[in-house]
């Protein structure tokens, strides 16, 4: 069964929003949201939340930002 048409997920967004992360540390915020399916301003909170919650830090390159997972 397509998972959308189910209407639910086993994960929450944050989960999502993290593996998403894991899998490509210099994904952008746009990225996120189209793996995710969910909006970009919506992975700009998560990214907020995990971030104050230690799941995740950011370090700017140039332009770019590089994510790095906490291992904990």
């Amino acid at each position: 069964m397509d998972r959308q048409a189910s209407g639910w997920s086993f994960l929450t967004n944050h989960a999502r929003v993290l593996l998403a992360i894991a899998r490509d540390p210099v994904a952008r915020l746009r990225d996120l949201a189209a793996t995710c399916h969910i909006t970009e301003r919506t992975v700009q909170g998560i990214v907020v939340d995990l971030e104050e919650g230690s799941y995740l830090s950011r370090e700017r390159h140039g332009r770019r930002t590089r994510y790095g997972v906490s291992p904990r």
